[in-house]
């Protein structure tokens, strides 16, 4: 049996073996992609538990297995993912300013209620070959009439994404209604760590109201991210023209027209994408219904959460008390690491060899 000061002493110990859990498992997902946070992104990025600059300074100073170097955080051994992190943002931050710069006039396009970077991008991850992966939410019963505006409009321009058309084009690989924006069913499991920081980290472009919307019907995300967030920082400002104009288009679209309209261009497209599924080994990353569409041919997913629970392993035995020793022994404040962890780029979530 423990004494009053010992359940003290373990209830404080299990605190700091939460935070440190926390630490680990977060800079574990961004080193999968061989990408070093800054000090200011680890804070923000954090799983669990939000944690205060002074946290992480004070974690970083006293744990072998992290680096902080020019403002970036890295674990040991890792120090070429911040070359790699700088080549990636610069290339990301050009593909950023041209989603901005076409996405400002989507804003035009019927039913349309919001548009936001996803994937990689999100987080100035681009390769030389990378495109730009938005997520599309639509008015109710207009996903399939938005869609094809969309389709028509990136096409005429020459810059959606198709056959072997991939570098700095458009991604319309995922769309949602208005009316089933909670995508929990999605996950693959509880595990499903890439899925949770694709929600965590989109950014939203044009229409924040429906971006605020979308994260509240995603309230489950915060089983994961205990604290309120929001993405703004590439969030277009509203233009009442452009909104008067967008409304003015979508007049004819509505009302029983518009639903007839809609029915029709909807069986041809969910025709269409039928018959493009099923030449896939694998249906796993596509899905075809009246309210969401999802087009992804090689759902990378469980690699992610592979390689991601790969590198939590190598950390676990110096932070559970029950690996390291007798269940009273728990773990000292500030326990040092007598061994490297050295992670290797061949053990990434992709090679850095131009493709994802």
């Amino acid at each position: 049996m423990y004494n009053s000061c010992e359940l003290i002493f373990l209830m404080l110990d299990q605190e700091i073996l939460k935070k440190r859990m926390s630490f680990i498992k977060t800079i574990c997902f961004f080193d999968c992609f061989d990408f070093a946070l800054t000090n200011e992104e680890i804070c923000e990025y954090m799983l669990y538990k939000k944690w205060s600059y002074d946290e992480l300074y004070n974690f970083i100073n006293h744990e072998e297995f992290v680096i902080e170097n020019n403002c970036h955080v890295y674990l040991k051994g890792r120090f070429l993912t911040v070359d790699v992190r700088t080549d990636m943002e610069h290339r990301a931050k050009k593909l950023i300013r041209k989603a901005q710069k076409f996405i400002k006039y989507m804003q035009l396009l019927p039913f349309i209620r919001m548009i936001g970077i996803c994937n990689s991008l999100a987080f100035y991850d681009a390769d030389k070959g990378s495109d730009i992966d938005i997520f599309i939410i639509t008015e109710k019963n207009r996903l399939f009439t938005a869609r094809l505006f969309a389709f028509i409009f990136t096409q005429f321009l020459g810059i959606r994404r198709h056959g072997r058309k991939i570098k700095g084009r458009f991604c319309l690989s995922f769309w949602v209604s208005r009316d089933n924006m909670n995508l929990e069913t999605l996950k693959l499991n509880t595990d499903d760590i890439y899925f949770i920081y694709w929600i965590r980290l989109m950014q939203p472009i044009i229409g924040k109201k429906t971006y605020m919307d979308f994260l509240n019907e995603n309230a489950w995300i915060h089983n994961y991210f205990e604290y309120e967030f929001e993405q703004n920082k590439f969030i277009l400002p509203e233009s009442g023209v452009i909104i008067r104009l967008q409304k003015l288009f979508e007049f004819p679209l509505k009302g029983i027209i518009g639903n007839f309209i809609e029915n029709i261009i909807g069986k041809l497209q969910k025709r269409r994408s039928e018959r493009k599924a099923k030449k896939l080994e694998s249906r796993s990353g596509i899905l075809i219904t009246d309210t969401i569409l999802k087009f992804h041919d090689i759902d990378m997913r469980e690699r992610y959460s592979f390689l991601w629970k790969k590198r939590i392993n190598q950390f676990e035995k110096y932070f559970i008390p029950g690996v390291r020793g007798s269940e009273k022994q728990g773990l000292s404040l500030y326990p040092k690491i007598d061994t490297a962890s050295v992670f290797h780029s061949q053990d990434s979530a992709y090679m850095k060899n131009g493709a994802h």
